[in-house]
Order: structure tokens, then C-alpha cells, then sequence
């Protein structure tokens, strides 16, 4: 019998309603009583349960560091020693009352920690030790000590007959919980092994940044966001990927400042934005330099910005394409030093503050570098060249190339629209004094050439006097990179300097030692296969690569096979879901992994890489340890602390590492292997005292103590103690060791110390250089800033798209119950309807994503904000979760493509640095098809 929702209330609320007109409705058994005051009735209990949930024992300070760019500081309240809920803690400083603050920070996936990991299903309680085949899921319980056993002793068969660079240490971002990065690192360092790269692994690092500036990356943290006036997001999609932060951009708003939003779909940053275009994707370098163009040719370019921070006045050999060195001129002169044209005294001057250069200022005061004209310079051997400013070269380049009617049809914006955001761009900076600001991400990042869109951005807001200003600069948001205190990190870290630690680019030793497939070049200009640029970087000592030798004497063969005469043995994982983020994991599982005689995880839940993992170390969770945390998009310091001891028999990484040093130490002294020979560390190395040398004589012993010792050892922080930023977060020091300072009452953006303090960048040149004359990128077309579309080289119809999502931080929350509820419950894809048309699919089919690479089943959702042509699925998938048995995920239609430039090395900034300079693994290129799955 139906009824309505009015009469059952005007049932409830008569005093007619009885027991029998219930059960006439199918509600038997209800014992409701009428009552007269709502204030006073018989049952009263469940109100004690409510106010249960309200009360605690203790509260403590901790964060959710899994490498989330918000870093928010949040409250965990304790009862009976159990974790009842956690809140944001909100009690951030003001940097400036004329700022919004940065209070609250916290999101969805935030407020479930402690549910779906701290006491969830998939928590790791103690060692485990695998019994079946890697991913298989067989497991026994082992105790510490033999777990540990059996590491020392695999560690030290290793090193006696491979040599300690077949160890191989893995573990992301420092600026998460630097502590727990420090404590393998620091135990690899003593040990001889190798640490691995992460920036430039996961795509995060544009290397357009090194490229140009001679910087990692330094960007503005978001309440700097509200001192622009033109703001473009390019790849970024904040509103998603940075929910603490996104109402900035509201606020900028607010203030004046227009939104541009430049993606291939339609977002939910996009709907926010003032304008949005659907540009091509991966044409965003074609972009970018149309408008470039437009600005020179509107005339709306900052001269003076240029003459001083850029190359462009440097002068250039037109016989060459490289620029006048001193040492063309002179005899004996340097090949670092360089020329302009100075206007005011019409004569060649060598400019300041270039890498050979005694003046450590690129202040040019009293003088007029040209950006124009061409002249006839007399060389050294007595013959003449001629010569023109890099700007002059640019110009006609872009002349010739990047007009907006030529942009236009690659990148689908109409070239009276590129000229109009042109105007519009130049027309703000003139009148702001550079107050544009491009707000970048993985969506222009995870590119083939994404060195090239990079340049293309930079060069943009050079042009417009951009960089190194507050409202502008080029804000490269991807991940948790910034780690404010990294002198201390260092010297925890790697206590003996960075010159006595194999660091290793991951994206290379995993391209070699996984046999990924090699890339034929040809159609990108360059005259070898990826292979055969690997080999070359290496013999040229440019890039490093373990175990060393690993490539042998024979390119041919290498080139030909892939073949390596030398493989990793033993790898530890921490703090990362490795397995499952690698770009080509079939390769991995299938070429790399039957290598490593001992693969050993660290982790507090069961994810992918400890599901094929040999050994599991169960670790402590965020709200169980002390530790640290930072960000770039504050300039704020905040800790971890325990809320509770350490679950179970779970440690927390310092400890856990501390403990196997020990464990070494202790079988070596069985075993008579107390010390062996290391090229690297110059000498022989302990075994017999590694503990106390990990302890530093039991200084570092506790988790504190070695946060105290970072703290202790970096500008950024000395001063401070835990208690105080427990107490509550703390603004940076005014010294840093980045390229600002942080000023009170300021907020920070990158650069100042060089726009304002006219100190040298990081460059050859001492300034932004747009001219790379390195053999590689000449020979590749690339000396300028330059398009290059797309990679193509899977023949499949649909381009395959991974973006970060808005209900996990890369694998972490992607399976947890509570965020799983808020879609449809399991990996999906998005494809656009006509695409579905095509293959005679429907909304919620299971389909087959698939290319030479491998395959991946999910469920499809039609949408009509994708891109027709393109599918995409959200990345972070594990491999074990609603793919209808199959043991694949996201990236198992994936491979690594590395490109050779950014292999290149010996040129000034192009020098191997970790997370600095090395290849990038990007995955937009990988093209896929799509079919219905009926297994």
C-alpha cells in the first residue's frame, strides 16, 4: 500500500496514530510514544552517544603527507587510545591582514585517514615475508628480527659479489616527511648504494625550468595568487588538484585579475575561469609562441627586463648559430664570458655576471645592451663575423613559424582569439609592471616535449617582464616538491656531502634495466634511437647510470638488445606506490623484477608495490611518528607528532632504518665482512660501527631528535623547535637557501634575489637563456625556443590521458571506501559520446583499453566535457581493484619515451643533478584503442 510523505507526517503528529494503523502500513513492531514536551521523554540515551563522539582524552598535530601540495595542518583527537576523527587545525598566521589567510586547509580525502588507513582493512599490522609468486598475495608472518635477518644478509651477499651499487633505494618527495626520507637515504649513503631520482621519474619536473632559469623549480605560493592580473591555467587544474588553495583564484578575481583557462576539456577549474580554450592537445608550445610573436609585434615587451635578465641581447654568430665568446675575440679569453651591443658607448662590452664573469651582479646600470641591429666583429685569428642579439635571431623566428593564422590550425584556437588574449596579455603586464602569472601543470607537463612547452611559457612571461614578480612568474605545480629546510634534509641525509652518494635518475635505470622498448627518432629530428643517445650520454659521463658498467663496451649491442652486462639486485621501497605509478609496469613486472633478488617494501597498507613485493615492513602511519612538513604553496613549517604509539608491531621509517643498520652491523661482525673497498666514498667503509654512524653516537636515536637536527641545520628554520611549530605552524625565516627571501608581510614568489638583488641566475649565461647552443639541441632544431607536436609512435586511434584526480593523491585514497562512494565505485574511464557511438558502446560498459604496450579493463562513462579522440582515465588505480581479474592498471598501456636533450650535459645548467637535470618519464604521448570486454 502506498503512502505519502505528507499524510505519514500528519499520521506521526496525531494523537489518533496507534499501533494498528502501523502495521497497517507494514511497521510492526514499533514502540512510539506520545510526548507532550520534546524536552522531556522517556529514552535519552542516544544523546550520551552523541556526545560520546564529542569528547577526548588528547589531541595531537599531524598532516596527510602523501605528497599533496596542500600540506594542511590538521587536529587528531584520541579517546581510550583510540583516533575518534581528526579536523583541520585552521590556526596558520596571517602573512598580512591585506592577504586572505591560508585557514582552513583540509579536504574530503583528509577527514578519512584515520578510518581508511590508521585502523583500515588494508593496514599492515606486522612483517611479512612472501611464500607464493610476487603479486600473488601468499604471505607468513614473520618477526622483526627474522625479517631483518634476511635483508642484512641479502644486503651483504650483494655487496660482496655484485658491489654496493646493485642496492637501489627508492622513495618520493623529501618535503612530505623529509624525516622518513632521510632514513633510507641516509642508511644508502653509508652503505654505498644508490638513490633514486622521483621529480623527474613522475613527470613533475618541467624541464623547461633548469632549461632556462638553472633552477629545479621555485613558483609563488598561492597567496601571491591574489597580486595578479592575468591568469592563465595552463595544465593546472586547481580547482581539483588544489582544493586548500583554489580560493585564491576566486579572490584574485574579486581584486581585478582575469582567469584564462587553457585545456583540451572542459574542467571544473575551467568553469570558473572568465575565458576557456579548448586548445589541441600537446600544441601548447605553438601556443604560446603565437602570442610571443603578437608581443613583440604590438610592441607590449618589457626592453629593459630583457636588456638586464635575459640572454636576448647577447650577441649571436650568424656563421654559427652560437654566441660571441670571449674566447672568439681575444687570445686566451674564456669560452664563458659573453658579449652585448651597449647602445650608449656603441661598442661590444662583455656582459656581467655570466658563468666566467669576476662580477657577480647582471646589473647593467650605466649601460644599454641592444636587442636589436647587426654588426661586424673583428675574431681573433684577424678574420670578421658578423653578429646579432639573440632577440633579433628570436624575432625572426617567430616571424617565420608562429604567426596566430599559423597557430591557429594546430592548436584549434582562432588567430583572432590569439591575438586578442595577446593584446590583452601584453597590454596588463605594460600597465601592471608584469603582474602575469601562468599557473602550470601536469597537463602540459606529461609530454614528450615538454621541455619545449615550457620554453615556449617562459619565454611569454619574459617577454612581459613577468618573472621574478609578485602577481607573475611561471607557477609549476605538480606534487610536494618544495622542501624549504634542505640544508638540513642534506646533511641528514647524506652526512658525508653529496659527492660521496650514487644519485641515480630514475626514468634511465628503469628504461634499461625493464628492456623498454627503444624509439626510433628520426621523425623528431634527431639522428638516433633512444638507445643509442643513452649509451652516448653515459660514455660522455653526462648522466650516471648503476650498476656501473651496466651498459658495457659494445654500443651496437646495447643498441641492437638492450641488453645490459650488469643488474640491480636488492631494491627498497618507501613512502611510494613505485610498482604501480611506473610508467611501462608490464615491462617492470616482466623484464625488471626477475631481476632483483630482493624487492622490500615499507609501507602501512597493502598497495601494489607491496602486493609484488619479497619482504613487507609494516610502518608506522602519519598520525604515529614525528616528522615534518612542507610545501611550496605556503611558506609555513608544521610537524607530525604521535597522536598514538605505533600500531601493532608497525615502526616508523627512522626507526625501521635504524634497525637494519643495526641488523648489518651485527651479521657483518658474524660473518667477517666488516668493511669493504668503495671507489665512491674514497676508501674503505665500516660495517662494524654502521649503527652508531646512523645514529651519529646516539644523537639521531629518536624521531625528534633528527627533526630537531634539520631544523637545527637550515636557514629557513634555525631557531625554531618542534614544541614551537607544534604549538602552531611558523612562517619561514627571512634567509633562504631559495632564489627570495621571505619578507614579512610579503608573500613569496621566486626569483626576487635576482630581479631585485641582480643576482646571476644559475646559467651560462648568468641570465634566463633562451639560446641553447648545446650540439644536441642544435641538431634537433631546438636551439630556440620551438613546436614540436605530439609523439605518434602507437598506431592507435585514441590519445590516452592519466590527469590527477579529485578524490585520491596519486594511488592513495583511489580505493578507500569513502571517496570510492562519491563516484562510481571503481576505476572508470571518460570517453567523449561520439567516441562511444563509434564503437558500439553505452555508458557503463566494461571496456578493454589496449596498444602494443599491454591492456587495461575498467568501466566507460560517457562525457561530454572529454575531448573527441581522446580517452581518459584518472591516474592511480591500483592493480588490484574492480578490473575483473586482470592484473593491470593504468599504466599498464604505457611505456617510457626519454628524450635526448634532455639526456644532453656538459653545457653550463646542463649538468646531472638529482630531481635537477635528467630525463623526464612522460605518458601523454602513448596512444590506445577501445573495445567492449565481454570476459
Amino acid at each position: 500500500m502506498a503512502i505519502e510523505r505528507r499524510t505519514f507526517l500528519k499520521m506521526l503528529a496525531g494523537s489518533a496514530a496507534s499501533a494498528a494503523s502501523f502495521k497497517a502500513f507494514g511497521l510492526s513492531n514499533i514502540n512510539l510514544q506520545i510526548v507532550d514536551d520534546p524536552f522531556n521523554y522517556p529514552y535519552r540515551g542516544w544523546e550520551d552517544f552523541y556526545r560520546e563522539q564529542w569528547t577526548w582524552d588528547t589531541v595531537a598535530r599531524s598532516t596527510h603527507s602523501q605528497n599533496c601540495t596542500g600540506s594542511c595542518s590538521w587536529n587528531v583527537y584520541v579517546k581510550d587510545g583510540i583516533i575518534l576523527r581528526e579536523e583541520q587545525a585552521a590556526d596558520y598566521p596571517d602573512i598580512d591582514p591585506s592577504y586572505p589567510n591560508v585557514n582552513p586547509r583540509g579536504c574530503q580525502k583528509g577527514a578519512c585517514y584515520a578510518a581508511e588507513y590508521v585502523n583500515g582493512d588494508r593496514r599492515i599490522k606486522y612483517p611479512l615475508i612472501r611464500t607464493g609468486a610476487r603479486g600473488e598475495g601468499l604471505w607468513r608472518r614473520a618477526s622483526w628480527d627474522e625479517a631483518l635477518t634476511l635483508i642484512a644478509d641479502k644486503v651483504l651477499d650483494t655487496i660482496q659479489t655484485q658491489g654496493p651499487d646493485a642496492l637501489t633505494f627508492f622513495t618520493p618527495i623529501p618535503a612530505m616527511s623529509p624525516v622518513s626520507f632521510s632514513s633510507g637515504a641516509r642508511l644508502a649513503h653509508l652503505l654505498g648504494g644508490i638513490v633514486c631520482s622521483f621529480y623527474d621519474w613522475y613527470c613533475d619536473l618541467p624541464p623547461g625550468s633548469p632549461i632556462t632559469l638553472g633552477e629545479q623549480t621555485d613558483v609563488a605560493e598561492s597567496t601571491d595568487w591574489m597580486n595578479a592580473r592575468y591568469m592563465i591555467l595552463w595544465g593546472s587544474n586547481p580547482l581539483q588538484t588544489r582544493i586548500p588553495d583554489a580560493h585564491f583564484i576566486t579572490e584574485a578575481k574579486y581584486r581585478g585579475c582575469k582567469v584564462l583557462a587553457i585545456y583540451p576539456d572542459y574542467t571544473s577549474s575551467a568553469i570558473r575561469a572568465d575565458q576557456w580554450f579548448s586548445v589541441n592537445p600537446g600544441t601548447d608550445a605553438a601556443l604560446a609562441l603565437a602570442i610571443c610573436q603578437q608581443l613583440i609585434a604590438n610592441g607590449t615587451i618589457d626592453e629593459g627586463y630583457l636588456a638586464e635578465q635575459t640572454d636576448l641581447p647577447l650577441l649571436m654568430r650568424t656563421d654559427t648559430g652560437k654566441y660571441l665568446r670571449e674566447s672568439d675575440v681575444a687570445a686566451g679569453g674564456a669560452d664563458d664570458r659573453f658579449y652585448f651591443w651597449c647602445s650608449t658607448h656603441n661598442t661590444l662590452e662583455l656582459a656581467p655576471g655570466t658563468e666566467g664573469s669576476s662580477i657577480r651582479s647582471i646589473d647593467i646600470s650605466g649601460h644599454s645592451p641592444a636587442l636589436t641591429g647587426s654588426h661586424e666583429v673583428t675574431l681573433a685569428d684577424g678574420s670578421s663575423v658578423t653578429v646579432q642579439p639573440v632577440f633579433e635571431q628570436l624575432k625572426a623566428h617567430l616571424d617565420a613559424n608562429y604567426t596566430p593564422a599559423q597557430a591557429g590550425p594546430i592548436t584549434g584556437v582562432a588567430a583572432d582569439v590569439i591575438a586578442q588574449v595577446a593584446r590583452e596579455v601584453g597590454d596588463t603586464a605594460m600597465a601592471t609592471g608584469g603582474r602575469v602569472m601562468i599557473m602550470h601543470g601536469a597537463g602540459t607537463n606529461h609530454w614528450f616535449h615538454n621541455d619545449l612547452n615550457n620554453r615556449a611559457m617562459l619565454l611569454m612571461l619574459s617577454l612581459c617582464g613577468a618573472i621574478g614578480k609578485n602577481g607573475g612568474g611561471f607557477n609549476h605545480y605538480v606534487g610536494q616538491e618544495k622542501i624549504w629546510p634542505v640544508k638540513g634534509l642534506v646533511k641528514l641525509s647524506f652526512p658525508e656531502g653529496g659527492k660521496k652518494q650514487r644519485f641515480q635518475n630514475t626514468t634511465m635505470w628503469t628504461f634499461v634495466h625493464a628492456r623498454m622498448t627503444d624509439q626510433d627518432l628520426g621523425a623528431e629530428g634527431y639522428s638516433q634511437s633512444t638507445r643509442g643517445y643513452l649509451y652516448d650520454s653515459v660514455q660522455n659521463g653526462w648522466m650516471p647510470l648503476y650498476p656501473e658498467g651496466c651498459l658495457g663496451n659494445d654500443k651496437n649491442n646495447f643498441v641492437s638488445t638492450g641488453a645490459t652486462v650488469k643488474d640491480p639486485k636488492v631494491m627498497f621501497i618507501w613512502r611510494a606506490n613505485w610498482f604501480n605509478q611506473s610508467k611501462g609496469n608490464n615491462y617492470v613486472e616482466q623484464n625488471l623484477y626477475p631481476k632483483l633478488d630482493l624487492i622490500v617494501d615499507v609501507n602501512f597498507h597493502m598497495d601494489t608495490t607491496a602486493l609484488y613485493a619479497d619482504v613487507v615492513l609494516p610502518a608506522a602511519s602519519h598520525y604515529e611518528k614525528y616528522d615534518i612538513n612542507t610545501t611550496d604553496m605556503h611558506s609555513f613549517i608544521h610537524p607530525f607528532t604521535p597522536a598514538i604509539p605505533p600500531m601493532f608491531e608497525s615502526k616508523s621509517d627512522w626507526q625501521t632504518f635504524q634497525a637494519l643498520a643495526a641488523k648489518i652491523q651485527e651479521r657483518a661482525v658474524q660473518r667477517g665482512f666488516t668493511s669493504f673497498y668503495d671507489a665512491k666514498w674514497g676508501g674503505n667503509r665500516d660495517l662494524s660501527t654502521l649503527s652508531d654512524q646512523f645514529t651519529d653516537n646516539g644523537a639521531l636515536a629518536a624521531d625528534i631528535d633528527a627533526c630537531q637536527f634539520m631544523l637545527d641545520n637550515a636557514p629557513e628554520t634555525v631557531g625554531m623547535t618542534m614544541a614551537q611549530i607544534d604549538a602552531q605552524p611558523r612562517r619561514m625565516n627571512e634567509q633562504t637557501t631559495w632564489t627570495s627571501n621571505v619578507e614579512p608581510g610579503r608573500p613569496y614568489t621566486a626569483f626576487l634575489k635576482m630581479t631585485e638583488g641582480k643576482e646571476p641566475y644559475e646559467t651560462l649565461t648568468g641570465r634566463q637563456q633562451y639560446l641553447i647552443e648545446h650540439d644536441w639541441f642544435v641538431e634537433g632544431g631546438e636551439a630556440l625556443p620551438t613546436y614540436k607536436g605530439p609523439v605518434d609512435e602507437d598506431a592507435y586511434p585514441l590519445r590516452y590521458n592519466t590527469p590527477h584526480g579529485r578524490w585520491s593523491i596519486h594511488s592513495t585514497w583511489r580505493n578507500a571506501k569513502q571517496m570510492l562512494r562519491l563516484n562510481r565505485g571503481g576505476p572508470i574511464c571518460y570517453m567523449h559520446p561520439s567516441d562511444l557511438a563509434a564503437r558500439g558502446l553505452q555508458d557503463n560498459d566494461w571496456v578493454r583499453i589496449y596498444n602494443d604496450h599491454g591492456d587495461v579493463v575498467v568501466r566507460v562513462k560517457a562525457w561530454e566535457s572529454e575531448k573527441a579522440g581522446r580517452v581518459t582515465m584518472y591516474h592511480g588505480w591500483e592493480r588490484y581493484v574492480g578490473v575483473k581479474g586482470k592484473k593491470a592498471n593504468f599504466n599498464s598501456v604505457t611505456g617510457i619515451r626519454i628524450k635526448p636533450t634532455q639526456l644532453a650535459g656538459g653545457y653550463g645548467q646542463l649538468h646531472f643533478k638529482l630531481n635537477y637535470w635528467g630525463p623526464t618519464g612522460v605518458q601523454r604521448d602513448t596512444r590506445v584503442q577501445v573495445e567492449k570486454y565481454n570476459g
